[in-house]
């Protein structure tokens, strides 16, 4: 009986703490909506790295200034010009560098007995080598030049040891147009028929460098450089025809000039050959005799008395 007095006490009490409200539409529409206050963000802050493990105990370095670059105009100075004009300058051109065909040209007997002078106090073969490698390039014009008038075997022994040591391209120019002057004069086609066999072994042993290596070099074009003009550096070496000291030098040039069907003016400039000069002169007329038929019969050639001429 008491607890049956407890439990109805105790939903009497719950039922006197909950009372229901009853809510009208007309007081929901007057009141006013509740504005909800927005938190207010706080500003990002930049996060903070953490230190090095090991610091650097010097103090940090301040900005490099940047200085202003002023750009100043070169000051003018005058400088004397050594040639006031184009042709002035050009002369001055040809007289420290000349072509071979003028370095054969303008020399006389001063410069060949210098070269003999300077040769007669060579003893060794050591001052012959230091005396070849003291000549320039108008010294070794020379050597060939110093050749046609020696008859001396000692003398016109040294000259041929300078050309051996000194053999270059250039050297052969030298030579080969020394020979168009002097042509029948035997020292000196034998002289550059021993340059020659020296250029022709040197660049045999070039090609055979060239092809282990296996590099391979395209020929240079053509240049043009106008009607009688030859270019140097490309002028070909007459022993790939026939050796300048050979019996049948001429009519080998002849006939390799005859058989390629090549013209007489063009072989000319290929080979640095001039028309007027002795050695051109002689390979002229037997071209000539091979186009008229003469050289069939070697009596009626012009050269058939050549071989038995003193040089």
């Amino acid at each position: 009986m008491a607890g049956d007095r407890k439990d109805r006490e105790k939903k009497k009490s719950r039922g006197a703490s909950i009372r229901p409200v009853v809510l009208k539409l007309s007081q929901l529409a007057e009141e006013e909506p509740v504005q909800v206050e927005e938190a207010a963000i706080p500003p990002l802050r930049p996060r903070k790295l953490d230190p090095p493990l090991s610091p650097d105990p010097r103090p940090p370095a301040p900005p490099a200034r940047q200085i202003p670059v002023r750009r100043t105009l070169p000051v003018r100075r005058d400088i004397p010009l050594i040639y006031k004009s184009l042709e002035e300058a050009v002369e001055g051109c040809r007289d420290k560098h000349p072509l071979p065909v003028e370095l054969i040209s303008n020399q006389d007997a001063s410069h060949s007995t210098w070269l003999l002078s300077q040769l007669r106090g060579v003893r060794t073969r050591s001052e012959l080598q230091g005396f070849a490698d003291s000549l320039g390039s108008r010294d070794l014009g020379l050597l060939f030049t110093t050749l046609t008038g020696l008859k001396r075997r000692e003398e016109t022994a040294q000259i041929q040891n300078l050309i051996r040591l000194r053999a270059s391209h250039y050297l052969y120019l030298c030579g080969w147009l020394t020979l168009q002057y002097t042509y029948p004069r035997a020292s000196v086609s034998d002289a550059l028929a021993d340059l020659c066999m020296i250029l022709e072994d040197i660049r045999f042993v070039r090609d055979n460098e060239r092809l282990v290596g296996r590099r391979t070099i395209r020929p240079l074009p053509a240049v043009p450089l106008g009607p009688g003009r030859v270019v140097w550096s490309r002028v070909p070496l007459i022993s790939g025809i026939a050796l300048p000291n050979s019996r049948h030098f001429i009519s080998d040039i002849a006939g390799e000039i005859y058989d390629s069907k090549v013209d007489l003016q063009d072989f000319y400039l290929e080979y640095a050959l001039f028309p007027d000069l002795p050695l051109a002169e002689a390979i002229t007329a037997r071209y000539n005799e091979m186009v008229s038929g003469v050289s069939a019969n070697p009596l009626l050639s012009h050269d058939f008395f050549d071989r038995f001429r003193k040089n």
